[in-house]
């Protein structure tokens, strides 16, 4: 009889090798009768499922797997789960992940390098067999050389896909939107519409996203003939609600003629602009228009529908699945070759 109680009366998990040991065979005779594959005589596979049966034994697939070189499991980090970009890309890798067997393991770093630091060694001691990047120390420009060097090191040993602009850096492959098409797309758009002046707003130069869009937004603008202007804020807040409307309130206030459009950086910018134009008394988008990135749900929360550049959540997140899948799989180091996907404009009633 096998005792499940140890020293303390507390109960312990049933391994292999306790049935091994009543049965008198090997633990590798046991793992060869329950999982079916192998050689194993027809008493003692008759004694051993008994057991398996009695003691409702279940297999700790977790350090099979692990034994076998892969554990099945992926770490998958971002910066703000709350932000429904990073919650929509990762929904559609998940969907992909499970149809394929690993179970994710979610880590929101709040945009902090340091807990990312922690999570990428916690991920490391569970064994993952790949990790996921978005946003957080990805995106950031003045980026101290420590936590660039922390991921080279890394992806050595665990694969590692970057959701940013700049996975070369890090020796890791990307899959990202492209910024430069989305920005053309949209003033391509926004000309065709009649518009001239057109101002882009939240972000911050600290961040490759943004710095993209504004240096592209200025060179596009130039050979289209538009007025482009770009007036970020300073703090940590620069892709939120707060910021789209602070940034509308102080054009406003400033008493010059507004732009013919606002282009917020992201969707929750472009919210806090339509916000403050409402409540302003302008009208969307006979005034001022209005357009973001991400095409976020909530652009169809508001009483005006926001146009927006969608970079394609259901094709991204299986891209970004397919490309860890491969370095998995192969167990190869990864190129560095950021992948890039082409974004399509969402037009709703925000522009004319």
């Amino acid at each position: 009889m096998i005792s499940i109680l140890d020293g303390n009366d507390m109960p312990k998990q049933l391994t292999i090798y306790d049935i091994a040991k009543e049965v008198g065979v090997s633990a590798a005779t046991v793992s060869r009768a329950i999982s079916g594959r192998g050689y194993v005589s027809e008493a003692n596979k008759v004694k051993i499922m008994e057991l398996v049966q009695k003691y409702n034994f279940r297999p700790n697939t977790f350090a099979q797997n692990l034994q076998a070189g892969f554990t099945k499991t992926i770490g998958y980090i971002v910066p703000h789960i709350g932000n429904m970009y990073f919650a929509n890309v990762y929904y559609e890798f998940e969907r992909w992940a499970s149809s394929h067997g690993y179970m994710t393991i979610l880590l929101n770093s709040k945009g902090d390098y340091n807990l990312e630091s922690k999570f990428l060694k916690s991920l490391k001691e569970k064994h993952v067999d790949g990790i996921v990047m978005m946003g957080g120390r990805m995106d950031e420009r003045n980026l101290p050389e420590n936590h660039v060097r922390e991921i080279q090191e890394m992806r050595q040993s665990i694969p590692i896909v970057s959701c940013g602009p700049e996975a070369e850096r890090f020796g890791c492959n990307g899959i990202y939107t492209d910024d430069v098409k989305g920005v053309e797309e949209l003033l391509l758009f926004l000309k065709s519409r009649g518009y001239k002046r057109i101002c882009f707003i939240g972000g911050g130069d600290q961040y490759y996203p943004s710095y993209i869009k504004k240096k592209t937004a200025y060179v596009v603008g130039e050979k289209l003939g538009l007025e482009v202007s770009v007036r970020w804020l300073t703090g940590n807040e620069v892709f939120s609600f707060s910021a789209g409307y602070d940034s509308l309130k102080i054009l406003i206030e400033e008493g010059r003629p507004l732009p013919e459009v606002i282009c917020g950086i992201n969707d929750y910018v472009a919210l806090g602009a339509v916000n403050c134009a409402l409540e302003s008394g302008l009208k969307i988008p006979e005034d001022i228009a209005v357009t973001g990135f991400d095409d976020v749900s909530i652009t169809t929360m508001t009483p005006v529908h926001i146009t927006s550049i969608s970079p394609r959540y259901e094709y991204f997140g299986k891209k970004v699945f397919n490309s860890l899948h491969k370095l998995m799989q192969a167990k190869t180091l990864p190129t560095g070759k950021t992948s890039l996907i082409k974004p399509e404009i969402i037009i709703r009633g925000s522009t004319r």
